[in-house]
């Protein structure tokens, strides 16, 4: 093998190596932020039921409903600012802004096992599991390159949010499942979606190490929000079957 193979070959394989260690901190993170998320969630769900402190502050006190708007527009502002500012912030201010939105997705997530059986939660999140692996998976081995179609995929999820905000008020779309399955179809094309993305930033980052850290960082909340989402859905899907 002549030197310029060589060297061609080494370089390769660094970058193969570099890439996977990266898709490896970006699971990472999603993994600590889904973790943070059940284990303040437990903590809620077993106030809940004992009517502990944390249930009198959240959901028992005179301003609980004032809390409860406060902990969703906290949680926007906390995407949006991910979002927005993912470059200007530094990679510890990034951290903490996620972990922070994974906690308080834990004290709305603490009253789910009161609204579904802990049965359902626990098949929802086992089908969950397996269906955002089985994309991500998909997403990184396919040679399709879905970040094409991000209009389209932006536009489904446009109209699945005008769907679940008009059956707030119409009773036929509140009962009707298709807005979940079509929910959980264009969250599983958004796992693969959000893969080939995450490879996309590891070649992007071109301004050093943090850069690359912060990156990750968002890549991980957008696969945390793919699962969340997809869990949701599929939380529905199968309460609803066991109603029946």
């Amino acid at each position: 093998m002549s030197e310029f193979d060589r060297q061609n070959y080494y370089g390769t394989y660094n970058e193969e190596a570099g890439l996977k260690a990266y898709i490896t901190k970006v699971f990472t993170y999603m993994g600590v932020g889904l973790t943070i998320t059940a284990a303040v969630a437990y903590l809620i769900f077993h106030s809940l039921i004992t009517r502990g402190t944390l249930a009198r502050i959240f959901f028992f006190s005179e301003s609980a409903i004032y809390i409860q708007i406060g902990l969703l527009i906290t949680q926007i502002v906390l995407v949006l600012s991910l979002n927005a500012a993912i470059r200007h912030l530094s990679k510890g201010v990034c951290t903490a802004l996620f972990f922070a939105y994974a906690a308080l997705t834990g004290i709305t997530f603490g009253v789910i096992p009161l609204a579904y059986e802990v049965g359902t939660v626990f098949q929802a999140f086992i089908f969950a599991a397996i269906l955002f692996v089985s994309c991500a998976v998909i997403g990184h081995v396919t040679n399709v390159d879905l970040t094409k179609y991000s209009g389209i995929l932006f536009g489904g999820l446009v109209a699945l949010l005008i769907a679940s905000i008009a059956s707030i008020f119409i009773p036929v779309l509140r009962n009707n499942l298709l807005i979940a399955y079509l929910g959980l179809f264009i969250f599983m094309i958004y796992t693969a979606f959000d893969i080939q993305r995450i490879k996309q930033f590891y070649y992007m980052a071109v301004n050093g190490e943090e850069e690359r850290e912060k990156l990750a960082i968002y890549g991980a909340l957008q696969l945390y929000l793919d699962f969340v989402n997809m869990f949701l859905y599929l939380l529905r899907i199968l309460g609803s079957r066991r109603r029946r």
